[in-house]
């Protein structure tokens, strides 16, 4: 038996995402299943994704835009959900990181970690524990 869960689509971006997919789908008459074999997925996942259990990706969003031909609804919706699941204090630095053309960072005392050698690396973190090397 399917687990129905009825949302509020005002009490989030991702609720109201959830309830949406339902009346979609419903509105098409497809089960989850259904839709989930139409998106490459399960239908318990669309399940979760319905009940706002799951945040959904860009990538589901429009594959479910094409299976349901929602004209880029579910595509345009996402961006909002991603974004509200991000802690309000940290939403500008997210804002300026999806505006930024590169990334860039300075490290005075130490080689940057993505850039370390394995013996540099080793070298470090024997300073403190040479025993746990």
């Amino acid at each position: 038996m399917v687990n129905i869960r009825d949302l509020d689509p005002c009490a989030s971006p991702l609720d109201y995402y959830g309830a949406e997919l339902r009346r979609f789908r419903e509105a098409a008459g497809l089960n989850q299943k259904q839709l989930g074999s139409a998106v490459f997925c399960t239908g318990s996942l669309i399940g979760q994704i319905e009940t706002a259990h799951k945040v959904p990706t860009r990538e589901f969003s429009e594959r479910v835009d094409v299976a349901l031909e929602t004209e880029g609804a579910f595509s345009r919706l996402v961006g909002l959900v991603l974004r509200s699941q991000l802690p309000n204090w940290f939403q500008p630095y997210a804002d300026m990181e999806a505006r930024a053309t590169f990334l860039s960072t300075y490290q005075c005392q130490l080689v940057y970690g993505l850039l370390q050698t394995r013996e540099y690396a080793a070298a470090l973190l024997g300073v403190d524990h040479p025993d746990k090397v």
